[in-house]
């Protein structure tokens, strides 16, 4: 589970849309589906998670005692324990290998004047000494460059400006307030560009009351300096020291080079339907022992396997059962490092993707919170709401769309096209220990994992018997036309109406091949939606600068309305509210934040995606150069509206023509799924 979803949890009302319930039709849980229910066991469930998130770790110690990192030997003892419980169970088993970006962390040593002070280092960040691709590099001035001796400054939140006012760092450890949006990349290259020694992060955007907490997150591969994590309560007692000198020494051995990780991949042959597949999927690496995020998860897809794999009727469908390496991190891949295990499954079973029934993603479940909620695509979403009810959970769990790009569910849902459900059963109360050492086994910390394992075996349950699937390509449109409509109030000039009319179209086809309820053309009906949502969804949608999915002119059209709110800020003689428009964006706040050299670094950085983001152009390109000019105008010198103005207009352009493309592409595509609808159902009809 990443850092951007934790956040999207905090907020999840304001942050993920709902969607209405036309019609829900009702049904009631079967003898059968109430077998499969009393055959789970939390008990059960619970010993495996205390056996698992407990068992000694040997390999990541310098990440955090338990870490099970990607690609690391402890992993591939993970994977392999996982493999031999599903074995155990009469499962077909397969480790399914891809290639990773492995980083191996010997433990820290990090002493202030002397005093020893308990650190982290940072995933895919640097350390002081190691080996790079089988080559040597040192960044040390004793013990043969292993160990770093420097002075300690207090850099504040590690920005242009602060560096602005301690004045130079050259040589110096800096001790960082990390990011409390964003991730604290950026920081890392600041400091490297002021000639800073090392970087030491302090504090989290949920660190709460948990001042001893040790954070853990990757970096995305920022690897110039050396880089540790240390506890608030450690930050604090450094910065009541400065008034004197502080001495630091720090010792941080990284190696990184090519690895590989596994995935666990388990299958029950399906009766009727062998080529239709059910999944349930949960990823196993974590931080420190992850009891929450994600040990349970794995245990859950584990027990889940034992009900089904024990049940006296066998399913009609086939049921994958995949225990996901690296989803933390893995792919070497700027500002998209995670959800590696997810996109290699993605990637490796396009006949999974092309017919699959249904994939659900659990990532932190049994949480002692009052409410839940699941995530669900808009084309299954009565459906899920029946499970609910028919469970008694419709007040407890909220049904909600749609995913974030931060949980594997995006792979599934968005990506692969997938009709796919997460479930999100965590409360504020969860996040101050997230990414922690603090995240470990407490069976009070799991009250709610019987009623999780439930929900989560009836929706599998269903997927798996019913003969014809509950898919709704009809609410898939519903939904992507309201949020056109959205767009198009935020970019007037531009016309949403042959894209509209495309969604329309595509509409009515579905709704023609929906209503088709001859028996014996179920499985034909089933997998031309199934196969017909595979090819069309990736190409809907996008990730917002927040992490969040939004429909593919969303993030352009919104770049708009943040322009055209600065603009007219100026107008009204009003710099500070148009700093603020901007910093609505991830590119305004890092240009108002970063050195020019830095922003530049960074730019570049983001411009090497290559993995699951860029396959569909999942993550908006960054507005032209001239609206970093702009904006730094803005900051540097806001009395001079002309070159302001010149590099907002720049990047109102870009994101306009952006909003017309997309448009473009989303009618096309959606034009070609409704000639596969209409064709399927004409051929109907004829016969």
């Amino acid at each position: 589970m990443r850092q951007i979803a934790v956040r999207a949890g905090l907020a999840l009302a304001a942050a993920i849309g709902c969607f209405s319930l036309s019609s829900v039709a009702v049904a009631e849980i079967s003898a059968t589906e109430q077998q499969l229910l009393n055959s789970l066991s939390a008990t059960r469930a619970l010993e495996d998670l205390r056996r698992l998130s407990t068992a000694p770790m040997q390999s990541s110690e310098g990440l955090g005692p338990g870490t099970v990192v990607s690609g690391s030997a402890d992993e591939t003892k993970v994977a392999g324990q996982i493999a031999e419980t599903f074995r155990k169970l009469g499962l077909t088993v397969r480790i399914e290998e891809f290639p990773v970006r492995a980083y191996r962390y010997a433990p820290v040593t990090l002493l202030a004047n002397g005093a020893r002070i308990p650190a982290i280092s940072l995933q895919a960040a640097g350390g002081t000494w190691g080996r790079r691709d089988g080559v040597d590099y040192a960044r040390g001035n004793e013990a043969g460059g292993r160990r770093l001796r420097a002075a300690l400054i207090d850099a504040g939140n590690g920005y242009a400006a602060d560096y602005a006012r301690i004045g130079d760092v050259r040589g110096k450890a800096v001790l960082v307030r990390r990011e409390l949006r964003d991730w604290p990349p950026p920081q890392i290259t600041e400091a490297s560009t002021r000639g800073a020694a090392a970087v030491i992060f302090y504090d989290h955007p949920s660190s709460g009351e948990q001042v001893d907490a040790l954070r853990q997150d990757s970096m995305w591969g920022h690897e110039q300096l050396p880089t540790v994590a240390i506890s608030v309560r450690s930050a604090k007692a450094l910065q009541s020291q400065l008034a004197d000198a502080v001495q630091i020494q720090l010792e941080n051995r990284a190696d990184v080079g090519d690895g590989r990780s596994r995935n666990v991949v388990a299958s029950l042959r399906g009766t009727e339907f062998p080529d239709e597949w059910v999944v349930v999927s949960g990823h196993y690496d974590r931080w420190f022992q992850g009891a929450l995020d994600n040990t349970s998860g794995a245990v859950a897809v584990m027990e889940i396997a034992r009900a089904f794999a024990a049940a006296k009727v066998r399913p009609r469908r086939s049921m994958l059962f995949v225990a996901v390496g690296s989803e933390e991190a893995g792919l070497e891949d700027p500002e998209r490092d995670w959800l590696a295990g997810s996109h290699a499954f993605v990637d490796q079973h396009p006949e999974v993707m092309r017919s699959a029934a249904l994939i659900l993603n659990v990532d932190g479940i049994g949480w002692p919170s009052a409410k839940a909620t699941l995530l669900s695509t808009p084309d299954i979403l009565a459906h899920q709401q029946v499970v609910l009810n028919d469970l008694g959970y419709d007040k407890r769990v909220t049904l909600k769309i749609p995913s974030s790009s931060a949980i594997d569910a995006w792979n599934y849902g968005v990506a692969g096209g997938a009709a796919m459900i997460h479930l999100m059963d965590l409360d504020p109360s969860y996040f101050s220990i997230y990414h922690t050492q603090m995240d470990v086994f407490r069976a009070d910390h799991f009250t709610n994992l019987q009623d999780d394992l439930r929900l989560l075996t009836l929706s599998l349950s269903r997927a798996v018997t019913a003969a014809r699937l509950p898919i709704a390509l009809t609410a898939v449109a519903d939904f992507v036309d309201s949020q056109l409509l959205l767009d198009a109030a935020k970019v007037p000039e531009v016309s949403f109406a042959d894209a509209r009319a495309a969604v329309k179209e595509f509409r009515a086809a579905a709704a023609a091949v929906e209503s088709i309820a001859q028996p014996a053309a179920a499985q034909s009906t089933n997998r031309v939606l199934m196969s017909t949502r595979h090819t069309l969804v990736p190409w809907l949608y996008a990730s917002s600068g927040d992490f969040e999915q939004v429909v593919r002119t969303g993030e352009y059209a919104h770049r708009v309305s943040v322009v055209d709110r600065a603009v007219a800020a100026l107008g009204a003689h009003d710099p500070a509210t148009a700093r603020a428009a901007l910093a609505e964006i991830y590119e305004g706040r890092q240009c108002q934040q970063l050195s020019a050299d830095v922003y530049a670094f960074e730019r570049n950085f983001w411009a090497g995606e290559g993995g699951w983001a860029s396959q569909y152009q999942h993550r908006a390109a960054p507005p032209p150069p001239a609206f970093e000019a702009g904006c730094r105008a803005l900051v540097r010198a806001p009395d001079d509206p002309a070159p302001i103005l010149a590099g907002l207009t720049a990047a109102r352009v870009d994101a306009v023509q952006s909003v017309a493309q997309s448009l473009s592409l989303m009618s096309a595509k959606l034009r070609a799924a409704t000639g596969a609808l209409v064709e399927y159902s004409s051929a109907h009809r004829q016969h």
